[in-house]
């Protein structure tokens, strides 16, 4: 069904990947601060201590992947809409353009409330998936991998044995 919308969406098909590519990268920023965090706390618990520029740097890292995953979920979710109205507007055109060949008993057969529903709720129920589902969707669905990457740079034994729970969420969910 998603290639099927996706013909609609013309030039803003670009759009639409680079919309999820941006919310991808930001996911990374927003896992990112979670390394850091771990490097500042590394040393305490080994009992060492923290030098001032060693810290300052992490805390600078940790505000600044705060502040690039905001404005690239941001942007992320401006391009998924803007690609997405422009789907919709398309889809309604091409929708339009195949009601207009249509006979003019059909279309009375049809009815004026459902050539509305047509037109306005079905294609806008489109949205959502376009906008959202298709950009956030594959984003919520990277972090788990995110974060098991970033467990191998903290603990190669710790990612490795956060795998075993797998098999018991297979088991659980079956």
């Amino acid at each position: 069904m998603f290639q099927k919308v996706l013909e609609y969406a013309g030039e803003y098909r670009k759009t639409t990947y680079l919309s999820m590519a941006v919310m991808l990268i930001g996911i990374v920023m927003n896992v990112l601060p979670f390394l850091f965090i771990y490097q500042l706390i590394r040393p305490l618990l080994l009992g060492g201590s923290l030098e001032l520029g060693y810290a300052a740097w992490r805390v600078a890292a940790i505000a600044a992947c705060g502040i690039l995953y905001a404005v690239l979920y941001v942007k992320g979710l401006s391009l998924s809409h803007r690609a997405a109205y422009n789907t919709l507007k398309n889809l309604r055109i091409s929708l339009q353009g195949k009601l207009e060949r249509q006979p003019l008993g059909v279309i009375q057969e049809k009815g004026v409330g459902a050539l509305k529903k047509m037109f306005i709720d079905d294609i806008d129920s489109i949205e959502l998936l376009l906008a959202h589902a298709l950009p956030e969707g594959l984003s919520n669905v990277a972090v788990p991998l995110f974060v098991f990457i970033a467990m191998f740079f903290v603990d190669w034994k710790l990612a490795l044995l956060s795998l075993c729970s797998l098999p018991l969420g297979f088991v659980a969910m079956g």
